[in-house]
């Protein structure tokens, strides 16, 4: 027990899964999958050294290594006793696309889990799943003529959606060989829809489209994915699904993709400044890299003050293209950052500064700074102006940063 969770922080955890056990017709959500899969990996890593062993263990938190690191494996324990227990009683029905050929046409109906324990130690509180596999499955994992498609584990635990495990696990099955087309009735079969989605358009939408998108996104799958469907006169009866390898190109990109949200992820500073940025934006690739390359570079004001000015340019309809934009701004200073820095400035140079605001009516009001001043308590007084009359038209509490930008602003407009 232990070794699992040692091995799923590798890149690669293969499981030499057989072929019957993935054309299989089963309800299981993306959790099960996944621990299924960890179940049968643990069975034959066991039936390697006793090939007459019956009954295998995994301690729970073993067993949670094989789920996503963004939070599916957060929950108690509790909520994953249920999981495996609702898996206990799951039957599968197999051989779903023939690939088992002989003389004989076979259907099957298999317990996934032939038997199932769990222990809590009263001491400790360690969870411990105890388990046995069907026989003919039990077979399957260390028969050295059978079929295996080689599935990682890894790859499997980084995957949302159940569909896309199960079509990633199709794609493996079939790896030397094209994936036959295969009517869409055991289509449904094999990813559990027979009595979901009937119109094809739904289908599409919540089960092909996302599933194969997830797979060609992620920078751990070496392979592209499409499909075709096919009509028998006016209904579709058919599909086809397709596999290229990934190419290079792609690869490099969605690999510097990861490597950037590494980065990010414990850069609080870069976080802030990213959600200055249009929300359609604030997430590219590039976008990411040229704030983190601000930040390592220039520092966080000269970044923050960059920013602010593109989506200033961008929100004015003045900017075609928001991320070339930032990109200059950022190597060339277009907010004028270092050149106004090399003046000491105080809270006091922001009088003369001029701007609009709206009034209690909603009337848009020019004004201008003419006084700053501290009070008592050192806070700072600004007394706003009519721009056109000169005329007080209300006082300000401010803070010293707020004062400063407006003195940075009015210096750059003179520059």
């Amino acid at each position: 027990m232990g070794k699992l969770s040692d091995d799923m922080k590798k890149n690669a955890v293969v499981l030499q899964k057989p072929s019957g056990t993935i054309a299989i017709r089963v309800d299981l959500d993306a959790i099960q999958r996944k621990f299924y899969n960890a179940l049968l990996f643990i069975a034959k890593q066991e039936l390697k050294k006793n090939i007459n062993k019956d009954e295998f263990s995994i301690v729970l938190s073993d067993l949670k290594t094989t789920l996503r690191r963004d939070g599916e494996a957060d929950k108690n324990n509790s909520y994953y006793i249920v999981k495996l227990k609702e898996l206990k009683l799951k039957n599968a029905e197999y051989n779903i696309l023939g690939k088992d050929q002989n003389d004989w046409d076979i259907e099957g109906i298999v317990s996934l889990v032939s038997d199932l324990k769990i222990k809590r130690h009263r001491k400790t509180d360690q969870v411990v799943i105890t388990f046995e596999l069907a026989n003919i499955i039990k077979r399957a994992l260390i028969d050295p003529k059978g079929i295996y498609a080689n599935i990682n584990l890894v790859i499997i635990a980084g995957l949302k959606s159940k569909y896309a495990i199960i079509l990633y696990e199709l794609v493996k099955d079939y790896e030397k060989v094209e994936i036959p087309e295969m009517t869409i009735e055991n289509f449904r079969k094999l990813f559990n829809v027979e009595n979901k989605y009937p119109k094809m358009p739904d289908l599409k939408r919540w089960v092909l489209e996302p599933a194969i998108r997830e797979l060609n996104e992620n920078e751990n799958v070496d392979f592209l994915v499409s499909y075709e469907l096919k009509k028998t006169g006016k209904v579709y009866t058919h599909i086809k699904f397709h596999v290229k390898p990934k190419p290079a190109q792609i690869k490099l990109k969605q690999q510097a993709k990861k490597v950037l949200a590494e980065e990010l992820k414990e850069n609080t500073e870069a976080k802030e400044l990213l959600a200055m940025i249009p929300p359609e934006y604030r997430e590219k690739a590039k976008v990411v890299s040229v704030v983190l390359g601000g930040l390592k570079e220039r520092g966080k004001d000269y970044t923050k003050a960059q920013i602010e000015y593109t989506v200033e340019k961008y929100k004015a309809g003045k900017v075609k293209d928001f991320v070339i934009y930032l990109k200059k701004a950022m190597e060339e200073d277009y907010a004028g950052f270092e050149r106004v820095e090399t003046d000491i400035l105080t809270p006091e140079d922001a009088v003369g500064y001029s701007g609009y605001i709206y009034g209690k009516n909603g009337e848009k009001v020019v004004v201008r700074i003419g006084h700053v001043k501290k009070d008592q308590d050192g806070d700072y007084l600004v007394r706003l102006d009519r721009a056109d009359t000169g005329e007080l038209y209300e006082w300000w509490k401010k803070d010293e940063d707020w004062l400063l930008e407006r003195a940075r602003r009015k210096k750059e407009k003179k520059l």
